[in-house]
């Protein structure tokens, strides 16, 4: 590892991380194994220890090259990764969809949501049972060459999941047993809020849409009264719409002159670098995130995040400030969480 990144204590049990993390949606998904290695490379030699997967992202191959690439590496990272959406069989005709979609992605971003519209029912299917549990969390043991997940979400569950006593109970006996250090939820804020009501397991760990736009989990879990949750932020910048509307009133501040003269010069220029300020920030330090994990698959992604995090120009107060009228700005369409 090359960089210090800026670190962050977790809880009362000693796990520790980079508070910006490195989301594997995209590995062996959208971008193919070269790219997925030289992103990942990256994010380690900057200081990155926080890495979070799924067993259904990259087609459910997302788990096995992180594993490759940790080899050597794993007592320096923490490793989250999911279980209840899991790839299905791949044909030979999926397999060659797959790097075709990705030559598709690269040139045409845009077209990125009408094919996922028509291949992403194809390759998952949602299975909530104690004996997927099982089975899912010793695929992923394998793949990620481990013998122990830091930390193990229920992925996207349903109500009925989250209240369902005997999938509760087993992911706390696979804590007793070893092989995972805790255990949690990766949904929406309404989910997450009735998981906090839940007492048949001790979900310690939260992850969660959270940006300038929907602060509701952020909200609930300042109220819980509990300092040992791990809250981790996915979909920060709130995809295009909320980055559109972000850099807009970003630029309208930066020349209003009825904004004070310091903060409206730390505004310049009001482009993809102060976006990435206010937005990681505001997550991290005005909301008390642990950890975000945004896309940092684009090097130039990366190296706008991580000095973003480290090198902030920022007040809490300004970013309180910003938040609000950011907030309360153009009418913004809530994006899914993905998966």
């Amino acid at each position: 590892m090359l960089a210090t990144l800026r670190q962050v204590n977790f809880g009362t049990d000693g796990m520790r991380a980079s508070a910006l993390g490195f989301g594997c949606a995209a590995v062996m998904g959208r971008v193919g194994r070269r790219d997925s290695l030289a992103a990942l490379s990256a994010a380690y030699d900057a200081g990155i220890t926080f890495y979070d997967t799924a067993r259904s992202y990259g087609y459910g191959e997302s788990e096995a090259l992180l594993g490759e690439f940790l080899q050597g590496h794993r007592q320096s990272v923490v490793i989250s990764t999911k279980f209840g959406i899991v790839p299905v069989h791949q044909t030979r005709i999926k397999n060659v969809v797959k790097p075709l979609a990705r030559k598709l992605f690269s040139v045409l971003p845009s077209a990125r949501r009408a094919v996922k519209r028509q291949i992403g029912s194809q390759f998952i299917k949602t299975d909530f049972t104690v004996t997927l549990l099982r089975e899912s969390v010793a695929t992923s043991l394998r793949k990620l060459r481990t013998d122990y997940i830091d930390i193990l979400f229920m992925h996207s569950p349903p109500v009925q999941a989250v209240q369902q006593i005997d999938l509760l109970e087993a992911m706390q006996r696979l804590v007793e047993e070893g092989k995972v250090r805790r255990i949690g939820i990766s949904s929406e804020p309404s989910v997450i809020e009735l998981a906090l009501s839940t007492h048949s397991a001790k979900f310690e760990s939260l992850q969660f849409p959270c940006n300038l736009f929907d602060m509701r989990a952020a909200d609930t879990l300042r109220n819980c009264g509990s300092d040992d949750f791990i809250k981790v932020a996915n979909h920060p910048f709130g995809g295009l719409s909320g980055i559109t509307t972000t850099l807009k009133v970003l630029r309208a501040f930066a020349r209003d002159p009825n904004i004070a003269e310091e903060l409206r010069e730390k505004l310049q220029p009001a482009d993809e670098s102060t976006l990435a300020d206010v937005v990681l920030n505001t997550i991290i330090r005005e909301q008390d995130i642990h950890i975000v994990i945004p896309s940092m698959m684009n090097k130039t992604h990366l190296r706008s995040n991580i000095s973003a995090v480290e090198n902030s120009r920022l007040t809490v107060p300004e970013l309180r400030l910003l938040r609000t009228a950011i907030a309360g700005s153009t009418p913004y369409r809530e994006c899914p969480q993905s998966l």
